[in-house]
């Protein structure tokens, strides 16, 4: 009897330890574009659909699982080449597929997929979209914090 409720602890424990918190829309979490998964994430969602609306920025074909998660990965890796002034060390996150990456400190790469930061970190906010006309040059560093699709918290 005693085994038995050690093993059934120890799986409750091992299932709320596992890093569903990692999981982003790719890994096939559900996310509610109306709730806020993390402190100023829901404005930025709000200024990408009004940057596409008034055209300042061109609607992103959606595609979902690893093809859609290579796709960020890819577009990632060359924000943080083309923008060597993103601050090393800081979180990037992806608000409306709560993908988290982090640049790293010591040569400027970005790995992608992480936790989210545990305490006060420096944290890029910005949207699909917006990294991708921010990569394909159709916005620029400064316009995309002018619209709202890039914050830095």
């Amino acid at each position: 009897m005693l085994k038995h409720v050690i093993t059934c602890i120890a799986s409750g424990v091992i299932a709320f330890a596992s890093p569903t918190s990692w999981a982003c829309s790719y890994d096939g979490l559900f996310t509610n574009p109306f709730s806020e998964s993390y402190p100023g994430a829901l404005d930025v969602s709000i200024a990408t659909q009004l940057a596409i609306r008034s055209q300042s920025m061109k609607p992103l074909e959606t595609i979902d699982g690893q093809a859609g998660l290579r796709r960020a990965s890819w577009w990632l890796n060359l924000m943080v080449k083309t923008y060597p002034e993103l601050p090393s060390g800081s979180y990037v996150y992806v608000v409306d597929r709560q993908l988290w990456s982090r640049i790293d400190e010591t040569n400027h790469s970005i790995e992608v997929h992480v936790p989210p930061p545990a305490d006060s970190a420096k944290v890029l906010q910005i949207s699909e979209a917006a990294l991708h006309n921010l990569i394909s040059n159709q916005i620029t560093l400064d316009q995309a914090r002018t619209l709202g699709v890039l914050i830095e918290t």
